[in-house]
């Protein structure tokens, strides 16, 4: 009898190693946030996509950025869940792009530490930027009132670059390349997808009205500015707020009050992965705003560092003349002032 237990054990890992079953881990999570998840089918809702690089080595990865035609780099499903559990697809995102192509688009290359994420935001219903923002290029499904779990799928392939950022391999766990890069992400051929996310369509007649985040009170002059469009009171007052390189948020806590949580910013995309060491430099970032006009897309873009011409003309003399160890300052290496805020009009 032993002696059959243990023949039928045998078999059974037999089958599953020549099963050759896909258990290898996924290394880039996907998931989903919202700062509100009970919304109607026609009103502007923001869901963000975070992809976090949980390896334990930096690694680079494909965003959308800005496409403009092919296929969706990132789409949703809807799922629809009955008593007994059962789940029902009942919406699917086109992943095919209907933008304008008159610019050409392109996807973006994040570079990742190990735990690091970045986040995408997208702009459901946002028809003023569709054919202009692939993040705005998304409708809310038309479906009844009810509650619904929302899915992520992350699906690079059709990119040509996907294969600089990820290693492919087949649903049997195969590498696609048995030469592959150890440098890179190893990635299914299906893409990977977030967990679900439960959010809930309500009547027109439900609509909740908007809740003011408590870190941002209604008298913020910040958020007044964007809602009546005093883009260069918004300058101004981020301009005063960045004068120190350690206010950028480039890998410390930030004092800049205009980085805090703000009803009418609805995104702040991150630094650069490095800027040049020359000076003077130049950091851009992006920022979407958003009042009861819509979402507004702007670049904001620092000068990093100060040069003197004087006074390196004057340090260049004092050499000439044999007076090597005198020299007066002609650089400000901690200087930072915001040269431009433009509205991203593609």
């Amino acid at each position: 009898m032993i002696k059959i237990k243990y023949c039928f054990l045998v078999t059974i890992f037999a089958l599953s190693f020549l099963a050759k079953a896909d258990l290898r881990p996924c290394y880039l999570t996907v998931s989903l946030s919202a700062s509100k998840v009970k919304f109607t089918t026609i009103e502007l809702v923001q869901i963000n996509v975070t992809l976090t690089n949980i390896s334990n080595e930096s690694h680079s990865i494909v965003v959308p950025g800005n496409q403009s035609k092919g296929f969706k780099l990132i789409y949703f499903s809807w799922y629809k869940v009955d008593e007994n559990n059962f789940y029902t697809e009942v919406y699917r995102d086109s992943r095919i792009i209907s933008m304008d192509t008159s610019v050409k688009g392109y996807v973006n290359f994040n570079r990742l530490e190990a735990n690091e994420s970045t986040s995408v935001p997208f702009f459901f219903n946002d028809l003023k930027n569709a054919k202009k923002h692939i993040n705005s290029n998304y409708e809310l499904p038309k479906l009844p009132p009810g509650n619904y779990k929302i899915i992520a799928w992350y699906y690079p392939w059709d990119e040509e670059l996907a294969k600089y950022a990820f290693n492919k391999y087949d649903w049997k766990g195969q590498d696609e390349n048995p030469d592959k890069n150890p440098e890179l992400l190893d990635l299914s051929e299906s893409g990977t997808q977030s967990t679900y996310f439960d959010v809930e369509i309500i009547s027109e007649e439900a609509s909740i009205a908007n809740i003011f985040n408590e870190n941002c009170p209604i008298s913020c002059s910040l958020c007044r500015a964007i809602e009546h469009e005093r883009w260069h009171k918004i300058k101004r007052k981020i301009r005063r707020n960045s004068r120190l390189v350690s206010e950028l948020n480039m890998g410390v806590d930030t004092n800049g009050n205009w980085q805090k949580t703000h009803r009418n910013i609805a995104f702040l995309g991150d630094t650069p992965d490095a800027i040049l060491a020359s000076l003077p430099s130049f950091l851009s970032r992006e920022i979407i705003f958003q009042n009861k006009k819509g979402i507004h897309y702007f670049y904001l873009t620092w000068q990093i560092g100060k040069t003197s011409r004087v006074g390196a003309r004057i340090n260049q003399f004092f050499y000439l003349i044999g007076l090597r160890n005198v020299r007066i300052r002609d650089s400000r290496i901690n200087y930072s002032k915001l040269k431009y805020m433009r509205g991203i009009d593609i």
